[in-house]
């Protein structure tokens, strides 16, 4: 058999005659039509990919910024069609105008948009043509939906128990824990306590403690002189061994640094003369950085942004600095960012309360931070129910929750103090706050063993278990996506302002 055929194949290859010549001539022309139709298709699959990306661009179109602040559909459809026609007019091998469909829908409500463009169009044959085939069809979709900027009320609650005294940096706590042998400086460490040994550097010197001291006047405090040091009346005897209170005298140092008002400074006080940055005047900045933010927000999407203040740590402490506005308060955000240098620490009256915060009801009040309470009280404040923030008539704004904290429950909800992470009641707080379509995002300024390392044993074993759980817990307090965590050496200010832009919702492309 294969002998055979290759006879065949040599008597094919030796024929002179013509027919070989008349079947090649009849077989060239479908050859060339199907090469022809090939270059027409290719041509019609480069016009598509042109005709989708302009689909994508009238997409988008409906859903840019400018678009957002639109509430009429029809406007937002006659753009997508501008957008189309304008850029597909000037296409060549277009058989004719594309036919397009522009269908806009609302999928999460009034400040949400999905702008669909479908389109059918036919590519222009060359050579298909001869066989009466003058187009090939043609056609594509795409979709882009947003959710506008809504308007929002902010609602800024920050945490100034005493543990928001600790330094932010690790230079901050190294000179703290150095010079007053306590990492974080909290009221509790009343400089009036000279004679316990709790507190062996209660009474201060210039040289050792590199205060820093203006000369804002002199004045006579019991007979012996002094010089006003600071804008708040904070005073220094002036002599090292005469002329000085028998009390400054105490433990071998030279001299008395006291308040206005007759109290000896604390360690607070220190720190703040020190210039050493605590996360609670680290939370002035980041509040005053953050209103600028909100504004530049607001001017840029067109939209109306409130917000009001609050500081809280134990139960009887929750203070509204800025309340929220009336829609009309256009100098709102100015007013929050203004009310930043309030945001200050509980005090605590060592002498009177025994440890306790002032006007305490009893020994448990002196428990930081509460977290029951603050979500109390602001479930209270914020509405029934988050409006959607959108423009339509009888719509209010968006409402969310940003909460500053570093988690540590330290508070007595009825079964004595607490000292670990966030209860799985206060979860379920968290959760009912969620329900009312309040979005809540917390930053946690990350509770670290440095807060806890100068505390008595029983209560530092009990903050060293919690410590694990607490951004757990946090999180699920969270909306989804909405716990930012600061750490040591990094800027609280950089990571609320991150928190901030996290919570705000951008345009996407989806197919």
């Amino acid at each position: 058999m294969i002998r055979t055929f290759c006879t065949l194949l040599r008597r094919l290859a030796s024929e002179r005659r013509g027919g070989v010549l008349m079947l090649f001539a009849i077989s060239l022309v479908p050859m060339i039509f199907a090469t022809g139709m090939g270059i027409d298709y290719a041509r019609a699959v480069r016009l598509r990919t042109k005709l989708n990306a302009i689909a994508d661009a009238a997409a988008l179109a409906g859903v840019s910024q400018p678009m957002m602040n639109v509430v009429d559909d029809t406007q937002v459809r006659a753009a997508a069609l501008a957008m189309f026609n304008g850029q597909s007019a000037g296409l060549e091998g277009l058989a004719a105008a594309p036919q397009i469909t522009v269908v806009v829908t609302h999928p999460e409500g009034a400040t949400s948009r999905a702008v669909a463009v479908t389109y059918t169009a036919g590519s222009t044959n060359m050579f298909a043509s001869i066989l009466n085939l003058r187009s090939i069809g043609i056609g594509g979709a795409s979709t882009a939906t947003a959710t506008a900027a809504p308007n929002v009320d902010f609602y800024l609650a920050l945490d100034t128990s005493p543990s928001m005294a600790l330094a932010t940096t690790t230079a901050g706590m190294t000179l703290m824990d150095t010079v007053l042998k306590c990492t974080f400086a909290c009221h509790s460490n009343n400089m009036a306590a000279v004679s316990t040994s709790s507190f062996p550097n209660l009474i201060v010197d210039t040289t050792k403690f590199s205060i820093n001291k203006k000369n804002y006047g002199t004045k006579t405090v019991g007979g012996f002189p002094a010089t006003v040091i600071d804008a708040n009346g904070t005073y220094i005897f002036n002599n090292k061994t005469t002329n000085v209170p028998a009390r400054c005298n105490q433990g071998g140092k030279d001299l008395c640094v006291y308040n206005s008002n007759g109290t000896a400074v604390d360690s607070y006080w220190y720190a703040l003369n020190q210039g050493v940055r605590m996360r609670v005047t680290d939370e002035r900045a980041a509040i005053r950085d953050l209103m600028t933010l909100a504004m530049q927000y607001a001017d840029q999407n067109k939209r109306r942004y409130h917000a009001s203040l609050h500081t809280f740590d134990h139960k009887s402490n929750f203070k509204t600095l800025v309340t929220m506005p009336n829609p009309s308060a256009a100098a709102n955000l100015t007013a929050v960012s203004n009310a930043a240098d309030a945001i200050d620490l509980v005090t605590v009256n060592d002498l009177a309360g025994g440890g306790r915060p002032p006007n305490g009801e009893s020994g448990t009040e002196y428990l930081f931070t509460s977290l029951e309470s603050v979500l109390t009280q602001m479930g209270a404040i914020m509405p029934a129910k988050s409006g959607q923030g959108s423009d339509q008539p009888g719509d209010t704004p968006q409402a969310m929750m940003f909460l500053v904290t570093d988690g540590m429950s330290d508070e007595n909800i009825g079964y004595g103090r607490t000292r670990s992470a966030m209860r799985d009641q206060q979860v379920a707080q968290c959760n009912a706050i969620k329900a009312r379509g309040i979005r809540l995002a917390i930053l946690y300024t990350e509770y670290t063993a440095e807060s806890i390392k100068d505390d008595e044993p029983g209560q530092r074993g009990l903050a060293e278990a919690a410590i694990p759980n607490i951004a757990p817990q946090l999180t699920k307090c969270a909306s989804p996506g909405l716990l930012y965590t600061v750490k040591t050496d990094q800027s609280m200010s950089t990571a609320l302002q991150a928190l901030f832009a996290k919570a705000m919702v951008t345009a996407r492309l989806t197919q």
